[in-house]
């Protein structure tokens, strides 16, 4: 019997623990996010006090969301063809350095926007490979039957620290300088990476993946093909994250302007009115766990997404602070279940050697729609003039998304990485469409 299947025996409430590398993890994972979450606000607010120019700081954003597209399939593949704990210590150790030549910048007084542009670029690049390898990593720490409450603590710690890293950052930033800042920055990734090095024991963590000597193109299109033709499950899962996307960002691209034209509620305010989403995404990690053990993942999937589809609908009548600050949170709250319940399912089914390319090439596929509906958001907004409509679109976009997820083979439970593939597609052909 494999430790998956063994791990899958146990009675719920017998469970296995977590483990103390778990734990030790958890804190890198959380000095690293605290880190991620101080850049992305300490690096705007520099080239805004360089430049005062929203459109420098717009095109910073550009030159962030760049790595998400170039990097992602390749990311996937090193985290495949190598050992992944000592991708993400190279991973943090890397991010401490470039942390460290944008302290040094700041401490040298520069004022030229392309050394500080391209250190943020460099500092993008590290999340699309590390990202892969951390996923594919934590099933070899954990026992299978507790992936869902894992996922949902790491997740819940990541909201968290998006709470944070702003406070944090706008804080240090007001208080020391850009300079001690993005020491602290750095020394977050730092702490990541010791943390790390700490994990000792099992695998995969002090193994080195052994792979055919096969080209990195073929190492891409075996995701591709696994993802598009072996294993339709993840196919239907890509598809619905990236259809939801779409239609989540038809919102949210435009949801301060719509708070303060529509609205015409004050900056404090709509700061209170976002602070919900904080809110909502820690209770909806924190009880994804629980959900996982009694419901199969794609099933919460298909769940959520309709209901988050139909507390949607409700922005449009709502018209108050408090009432719109409640549908958003509650948003989140079905947002942040999502995400946990679709890491853990591809950790039950992809095979180990395969995770790290279907993590990225899933999750590319899932960032590409939001450029695009941020553009179609805004034409939607400028030819109709009534963001309520865009609201509804958006949210019956999501219906329609979860209506055909259910015809999908999201809605049957998933069989374990490691079945043969007739066993994959024979499972997948019971459920419709």
């Amino acid at each position: 019997m494999s430790a998956r299947d063994a791990t899958r025996s146990v009675p719920k409430d017998r469970l296995p623990p977590l483990g103390g590398r778990y734990y030790v993890l958890l804190v890198g994972f959380l000095a690293s996010s605290l880190g991620n979450w101080v850049y992305r606000l300490a690096l705007p607010l520099l080239v805004l006090h360089l430049t005062g120019s929203a459109l420098g700081t717009s095109a910073l954003y550009a030159v962030e969301y760049v790595p998400f597209l170039l990097l992602s399939l390749p990311g996937g593949v090193f985290a495949d063809r190598w050992d992944r704990r000592r991708l993400l210590i190279t991973g943090d150790l890397t991010a401490c350095l470039i942390a460290l030549c944008l302290a040094l910048l700041v401490t040298a007084g520069v004022h030229t926007l392309w050394p500080i542009y391209l250190v943020a670029f460099l500092l993008a690049c590290v999340e699309p490979v590390y990202h892969p390898a951390f996923q594919g990593f934590l099933p070899g720490i954990v026992p299978e039957s507790r992936l869902g409450q894992a996922n949902g603590w790491m997740q819940s710690g990541d909201n968290i620290m998006s709470m944070l890293g702003p406070v944090v950052a706008g804080g240090l930033v007001g208080l020391f300088g850009f300079q001690t800042t993005v020491y602290v920055n750095a020394a977050s990734f730092l702490l990541s990476a010791i943390a790390i090095m700490t994990i000792r024991g099992g695998a995969p963590v002090a193994r080195a993946v052994t792979r055919r000597a096969v080209s990195f193109g073929g190492d891409i299109k075996e995701a591709l093909g696994y993802i598009f033709r072996t294993n339709r499950l993840m196919m239907a899962g890509s598809l619905m994250f990236t259809g939801t996307n779409f239609a989540i960002w038809l919102i949210q691209a435009n949801f301060v302007f719509y708070l303060t034209s529509y609205r015409k509620l004050s900056p404090d305010v709509v700061g209170a009115v976002l602070a919900a989403q904080g809110v909502g995404a820690v209770i909806g990690a924190a009880v994804a766990g629980r959900l996982l053990r009694r419901f199969a993942p794609g099933r919460i999937l298909i769940g959520t997404t309709a209901v988050a589809g139909l507390v949607t609908l409700l922005l449009v009548p709502v018209r108050g602070a408090v009432g719109i600050a409640v549908v958003w949170g509650l948003m989140y709250v079905l947002g942040s279940i999502n995400p946990v319940a679709w890491f853990t399912l591809r950790q039950q089914v992809v095979p180990d050697a395969m995770l790290g390319r279907v993590v990225a090439t899933t999750r590319m596929l899932a960032f590409a729609s939001i450029p695009v509906s941020a553009v179609v958001a805004g034409a939607l907004e400028s030819a109709f003039h009534d963001f309520y409509v865009v609201i509804a679109v958006g949210a019956l976009l999501r219906l329609v998304i979860a209506g055909l997820a259910y015809r999908s083979p999201l809605r049957t439970p998933p069989a374990p990485a490691g079945v043969p593939e007739e066993a994959d597609q024979e499972a997948a052909a019971e459920s419709p469409g």
